[in-house]
């Protein structure tokens, strides 16, 4: 079942579907959240039904053996784990499923999930492949955004962005999922995608992200007391603690800057004005630049001392 905010992308999808045009490397941009797994799938089982060619007819062998995840013409690369590069032997297997007979006499599908978690290797092990594509191979890549995404691969696929809706669409779809009310904060912290704000909600994460920021401010009026409090909050939650710190010092900034608009913690403003009003500017803009290199070097390096560098980054804010 698709959801709302991909039907457009859907369509215009079945109109080439049903005239024969689709390319055959589809590359589906879309952010984390944002339910592009789905929309992937649903293409891909489209390729591989039996009875229809626009819409998967759910009741064929093919689609069948789809749900039961059994199709033996649809395989998957993707990173063994979060972060990590799809290594150059995972396409070498998917280049030979590529020239494989289809075992159902039909289509045959390839999705590389985290197509932007190609190393260089891995992707120009897949450039003949995508150049001059096997018949009957359906290539459907998925990422996050082209910036990551090497031009080579780029340029060889037929790009399609995911838009997602706009963050009041995305607050009242959660809203009805969840059937309780959602702060815009908490949207905005996952980039507006419904899913991800969704997930948030669901797993507490809205709760913990509120009592550390009520740790932070409390930590940042005098006597500046609570150091320890704050860096164990962000060590439980893990380094998205310093994205959501980071987050907030740029809202004391904004504010400092006069801005009255497009904070991200709408509804926190009451702590964002009692930062703003206590820790010097130079400083706020110093701390948020270090806390995103704390959070890139926690997330590429992983055993280090997490809790003891997030101290060593809060004494920032109070060092002479």
């Amino acid at each position: 079942m698709l959801y709302p905010w991909q039907q457009s992308l859907w369509q215009n999808w079945q109109l080439l579907l049903g005239q024969g045009r689709l390319h055959h490397a589809i590359l589906l941009l879309a952010v984390r959240g944002s339910g592009r797994e789905v929309l992937a799938q649903q293409l891909a089982q489209t390729v591989l039904c039996q009875n229809c060619d626009t819409e998967p007819c759910g009741v064929c062998h093919s689609c069948k053996l789809f749900a039961a995840k059994t199709h033996p013409d649809f395989h998957i690369i993707a990173p063994l784990q979060e972060g990590k590069q799809i290594g150059v032997d995972a396409v070498r297997q998917c280049n030979r499923w590529a020239v494989e007979t289809s075992q159902l006499a039909g289509q045959r599908v390839i999705m590389i999930e985290h197509a932007d978690a190609l190393g260089e290797a891995a992707a120009n092990a897949l450039l003949k492949t995508l150049e001059e594509p096997p018949s009957g191979c359906q290539f459907i890549l998925t990422a996050q955004s082209l910036d990551s995404l090497l031009p080579t691969i780029n340029s060889r696929c037929n790009k399609w962005r995911l838009t997602t809706p706009d963050e009041q669409e995305t607050q009242r779809w959660v809203e009805r999922q969840m059937m309780q009310t959602v702060k815009l904060e908490s949207v905005r912290l996952n980039g507006g995608a419904p899913l991800a704000t969704k997930q948030f909600i669901e797993q507490g994460q809205d709760i913990r992200h509120g009592n550390l920021l009520e740790a932070l401010s409390n930590f940042l009026l005098p006597p500046f007391t609570g150091i320890y409090d704050v860096a164990a909050l962000c060590t439980g939650e893990g380094i998205v603690s310093l994205k959501w710190l980071s987050y907030f010092l740029v809202d004391c900034i904004k504010l400092q800057q006069g801005v009255s608009t497009h904070f991200v913690h709408n509804e926190s403003l009451d702590k964002v004005q009692a930062v703003a009003s206590q820790i010097n500017p130079a400083v706020l803009l110093s701390q948020v630049r270090k806390a995103n290199e704390l959070h890139r070097k926690l997330e590429k390096h992983t055993g280090l001392n997490e809790e003891l560098l997030i101290v060593e980054w809060l004494t920032g804010f109070i060092a002479d």
